[in-house]
């Protein structure tokens, strides 16, 4: 039997002229072929049928004017290879209200809510499809049911690309959901999803949601580029993930709240800009084998959640890799942290971790406060610059078959720690240490090979040690200092560098029973361990610890000869004590003087560990400040964070960065909170006087002004550290050492060429010193990986080896900005030969002066460049004066100025890179304090170097009055942290002078405001004219007579983006390099609607129908 067989043709004799027509005879299993063209007409169809392009996809075009495209109520239709577009915004263009729609290979453009819609009793089965709507939903599906999105592209939808909703079931398979301005993947009500092998890339919502009572099954499904989260999962029904990989989120990653529970399992998270997984709200959910990557935070749970972590991975965090707070509870099995941040922090917590690895180069391994509980098993912690655990604020920890190795415990502030068949080996300085009314249990745990001494009780702390061994310490192996219980029983303590057991105060509450201290330590044994007699220890370091690190450190042989000192004259003082001599009132508090990178901030903590063993400071620990962290905004407030800040520090050492800021900043114009915050000080200090260091840096003529800004200053800082500039040698010294640290090696080559690039170099007065070390090692990193790219290695040793190809392109900048005939000094200001002259144009500043248009903003940039390098020369500070202001909207060339002038910068050598980094402000997350700090700080490192531009986009204004001050607060303590950072403010008119005003920190953190005028209509022209050069395209003569009538009358496309599309479109009609007339065409409606991107109007220009898309809708964004 043949199948009944329809045609429809607007030409053709015998065929139908519409699809109605034809639908009209149609019955149940008839095929409808459509010959190609344009049919504007709705279709209800309610008979099984098919229909289908006779000349395959794309040649036929059916649109609605007003209604549904199409409306299925039959029991199976198929659409094959047709174009279905509707104008009504109210209706979607494929409406399935029963039955089965089967769509193959159709491309649907809506207008409406959602583009295709199935409800009721209707299914879906697309396949091959491609589906856009601007103003609404890709697909919505509300129908129980085999609903199927197959091999699909869903792209520049105005809301989500996919929703599942009310009792939905939808199956995603091999789709691509890209550019939604809403979610990727909706799933509420008591919808089903399940998405597997798709792709969701730049949502402007969480690429996935699930909400409600939603169910979603997500197995391998790649998310890149979400503008604030990638998975937002509050839902009561059962959610998992499985084999995903995340990376590029301008937020967090993943959000669980809700009390949802869902599963994460075997995914992947990379590259993100807040935390990896935030889990709150009492949810409960459960992360097995996955793998986090270069995030500023692992995993985050607070909300009294409770969260099981089995096999995770945290790799490169630049934050604390684990953090847990709020009432919180995370179990973890078999987790694994490295990076150079902290391991795992608890606040008001509870953590339990069975068989984990933590391996962290400055943090802390695990970090329990303010009453947290910690339970660990099996677990082995590295912290080479930190301690392996530290409890204070009451926190609990029970460490079961562990070890700490290279690091030690820091139990403090009425903390507990219960150790046994543990080991604490390697540490840094003290095995353990214990602090402030702390106590440690330890059972059958070995304390061995600190640099410090094995056990350190200090005042107020408790110990009980059995069947443990205490041996191979630089120090003393048990020292006391404490009049609470001690007990030591049935242990060794032998084979220590000082004593076996050193009691530096008699208590009667010292208990120590059955040791075995070794022959050579026998008759102290007899003695009962008493009070080493004066005098008995010298004034030396051991070869380990505080005072050897400091020994140890490259150059500064003069602060090392100071450092000392004082540190013997408070050895000294101490010794004087304990033997009832009267020894004059001494200050201990100190100013460190000199360049930024040369050490200040390790000198200061090592000095603080010293005291620390030393029993004059309780814990020694460094809390480090600038003016953002002490002075608030409001008249008392400042008094307040300084006392808060203060007291933190007590016990220890407060580090106050750039102090000299704290003074006459309203330059008597206002209130002058930075003296509040002095005068805050020298009385805290006064009230504390035996009980904290406070050491204040700066540049030396700086500091010399804060001295002498209050009468009291000078007496209570007695001692000035001057830090000088790193020389040549040390520079290449301090590079070496981070080469071998990370295991690289230097060839004799890179050697030669690093030894002359750190003496052609410019060191003026913010010369960054080790930081430059830093950056230089950084860099040739970077450029040895472009290297072996390019040309892959032979042998696997030169992916250690560094050579002087990887050092060259440093050298050819730092040799660029040489005069002939110049030898700078180590520390000298570098100007070229002449003195006065400006500087010789570099290749970027050549190509900023080059472009089209913003002659004020190229002016002013130049006379800029040209002021701060004279300042250079006549030896002047420089911080700060690089940073401007770019007022203009989108499309004003904002960006490729800042770009650009980065680029100038570091050709002049006022930046080690130049690099552009951008910092979104409207993206900045602003949950908590600490979340909009770690975020901006990490802004700020991630530039270091080089330029930040930081955008007041639109988001950001949308923010709440409190939103906007948190952001900018942060941003303004970072920039007193990061004096090696050139900052570029972006936005647009009131907004941007609002914002300035508001904040008169932020406003006095840049040097210049530059507003970014119009284009010409010429230079528009000259724009575009220049972009089809770029793609190797020109005009011909013909084609240039047609290009300046089109544009005689037409309004050109608003700033370079719009000429730069209007270029692009200019290109896509091209088949070579020579444009035509004939690929301009002639004023009339044969220009192809998808090529004028927007449809023809026959009243209007066909040039105007072509850039009106180019120009800014009212939202300010382009279409």
């Amino acid at each position: 039997m043949n199948r009944h067989v329809l045609l429809v043709s607007p030409d053709r004799p015998g065929a139908y002229r519409s699809i109605t027509a034809a639908l009209a005879d149609a019955r149940d299993g008839t095929l409808i072929t459509v010959a190609a063209g344009r049919y504007e007409e709705n279709l209800d169809i309610t008979h099984a049928v098919s229909l289908a392009a006779e000349s395959g996809a794309g040649s036929v075009r059916i649109h609605a004017a007003s209604g549904s495209t199409v409306v299925v109520d039959a029991e199976a239709v198929q659409l094959s290879g047709l174009t279905l577009s509707a104008a009504d915004r109210e209706a979607p263009v494929i409406d399935v209200r029963r039955g089965q729609a089967a769509l193959d290979g159709c491309r649907i453009a809506g207008e409406a809510w959602t583009a295709v819609l199935a409800w009721h009793e209707g299914t879906l089965a697309v396949r091959g499809c491609q589906v856009t709507n601007p103003n609404g939903a890709g697909v919505v599906v509300t129908s129980v049911g085999a609903n199927i999105l197959e091999r699909s592209e869903i792209t520049d939808v105005g809301s989500s690309a996919v929703v599942v909703a009310e009792r939905g079931q939808l199956s995603v398979r091999e789709c691509g959901l890209d550019r939604a301005r809403g979610n990727g993947v909706c799933v509420n009500g008591q919808g089903v999803a399940t998405v597997e092998d798709t792709r969701i890339t730049d949502s402007g919502k969480p690429a996935v949601a699930v909400e409600q009572d939603g169910r979603a099954h997500l197995r391998k499904v790649t998310v890149r580029g979400s503008a604030a989260l990638d998975a937002y999962l509050v839902s009561r029904g059962e959610t998992t993930l499985v084999d995903c990989a995340f990376s590029g989120s301008r937020g967090q990653s993943v959000h669980i709240g809700g009390e949802a529970a869902p599963l994460l399992r075997g995914c992947a998270i990379s590259t993100v800009a807040g935390t990896a997984v935030h889990i709150a709200e009492r949810s409960r959910p459960r992360v097995e084998d996955c793998r986090i990557a270069g995030t500023p935070a692992g995993v985050m749970v607070e909300g009294e959640s409770t969260a099981v972590l089995t096999g995770v991975t945290v790799q490169a965090a630049s934050g604390t890799a684990v953090v847990v707070g709020g009432g919180a509870t995370v179990e973890c099995e078999r987790l694994t942290v490295t990076g150079e941040s902290g391991g795992v922090r608890a606040t008001d917590a509870t953590v339990v971790i069975r068989e984990g690895d933590i391996i962290v180069g400055r943090g802390n391994g695990v970090e329990l406060d303010e009453k947290s509980t910690g339970r660990f098993t099996g677990l082995t912690v590295r912290a080479t610059g930190g301690a392996g655990m530290t409890l204070g604020g009451g926190a609990q920890a029970e460490l079961l078959s562990s070890a700490l190795r290279d690091c030690g415990a820091i139990v403090g502030a009425d903390s507990e720690l219960h150790a046994r068949d543990t080991e604490f080996a390697g540490s840094d300085g003290d095995g353990i240490r214990v602090t402030g009314g702390g106590s440690v249990t330890a059972v059958a745990c070995r304390i061995t090979g600190a640099r410090g001494h094995g056990l350190n009780v200090q005042m107020s702390g408790r110990a009980d040690l059995t069947h443990c061994g205490v041996f191979d310490n630089a120090g003393d192996g048990i020292r006391c200092n404490t009049e609470e219980p001690v007990r030591v029983e049935d242990s060794e303590v032998r084979d220590n560098g000082g004593k076996a057991v050193h009691q530096l105060r008699s208590s009667g509450q010292f208990s120590a029973e059955r040791l075995d201290v070794g022959e050579e330590r026998t008759a102290a044994a007899d003695q009962g361990f008493a009070v080493q007699a004066p005098g008995e220890q010298q004034a030396r370091h051991t070869g380990t610890g505080p005072l050897a690190e400091l020994d140890a450190l490259v150059g500064l042989d003069s602060v090392k000869k100071e450092v000392t000192g004082l540190i013997n004259l408070n050895r000294m003082s101490r010794r004087r004590e304990e033997m009832g001599l009267p020894m004059p009132p001494m200050s201990r508090h100190l100013v460190f003087a000199g360049p930024p990178g040369t050490g200040k901030t390790t000198v200061a903590r090592l000095y603080g560990a010293v005291l620390a063993e030393l029993g004059i400071l309780s814990q020694g620990h460094i809390v480090e400040v600038s003016r953002a962290d002490l002075v608030a905004q409001i008249i008392g407030g400042t008094a307040i964070k300084t006392s808060e800040v203060f007291n933190r520090a007590l016990g220890g050492v407060l580090f106050i960065d750039e102090a000299y800021t704290l003074t006459n900043q309203s330059k008597g114009t206002g209130p002058d909170f930075g003296q509040e915050a002095v005068e805050t000080l020298m009385k805290l200090m006064e009230d504390h006087r035996d009980e904290i260091v406070v050491i204040v840096a700066g540049y030396s003529e700086h500091m010399d002004q804060f001295l002498a800004s209050n009468p009291g200053m000078a007496s209570r800082f007695s001692r000035t550290v001057e830090f000088p500039n790193y020389k040549p040698s040390e520079l290449v010294t301090i590079v070496r050492n981070l080469c071998d640290k990370h295991y690289y090696q230097l060839t004799e080559d890179a050697l030669d060429a690093l030894n002359r690039y750190f003496e052609e170099v410019p060191k003026g007065p913010t010369f960054g010193n080790g930081r430059v070390a830093r950056q230089i090692f950084e860099s040739m990193i970077n450029n040895q990986a472009s290297r072996l790219a390019t040309r892959p290695p032979t042998d696997d040793s030169e992916l250690s080896r560094l050579t002087d190809e990887d050092i060259e392109p440093l050298l050819e900048l730092a040799l660029a900005l040489q005069e002939p005939g110049t030898s700078p000094a180590a520390g000298a200001a570098v100007a070229p030969a002449g003195g006065s002259g400006p500087p010789a144009d570099g290749v970027a500043l050549r190509r900023l002066m080059g472009l089209v248009g913003l002659d004020p903003v190229r002016d002013a940039l130049r006379s800029r460049l040209d002021g701060l390098t004279h300042l250079r020369q006549a030896g002047q500070p420089l911080t700060g004066l690089a940073n401007v202001v770019f007022d203009g909207p989108e499309g004003s060339g904002r960006r490729a100025v800042a770009r650009l002038y980065g680029h100038c910068l570091a050709e002049l050598g006022f930046l080690v890179t130049g690099a552009q980094h951008r910092l979104s402000l409207g993206d900045v997350p602003v949950r908590w304090p600490r979340q909009v700090e770690a975020r901006v700080a990490a802004a700020f490192a991630e530039a270091a170097g080089g330029l930040l531009v930081l955008d007041a986009d639109r988001e950001f204004e949308e923010r709440t009055r409190e939103e906007r001050a948190s952001v900018v607060d942060a941003v303004v303590a970072s920039v007193r942290q990061a004096p090696d950072v050139v900052l570029v403010l972006c936005g647009e008119d009131t907004p941007l002078v609002d914002l300035l005003r508001a904040s008169a920190e932020l406003a006095e953190v840049f040097a210049e405001y530059l507003r970014f005028p119009d284009y010409t209509r010429d230079e528009l022209i000259e724009l575009t004219q220049r972009h089809l050069v770029w793609y190797d395209c020109e005009l011909d003569e013909g084609a240039r007579r047609v290009f300046d009538a089109l544009l005689a009358d037409v309004p050109m496309p608003d700033g370079a983006h719009g000429a730069h599309r209007f270029a692009e479109w200019i290109v896509r009609q091209a088949d070579s390099g020579v444009i035509t007339a004939a690929h301009l065409p002639e004023l009339d409606d044969s220009a192809d609607d998808e090529d004028l991107m927007s449809p023809t109007d026959d009243t209007a220009d066909p040039l105007a129908n072509l850039l009106r898309p180019l120009a800014p809708d009212k939202s300010g964004s382009l279409a």
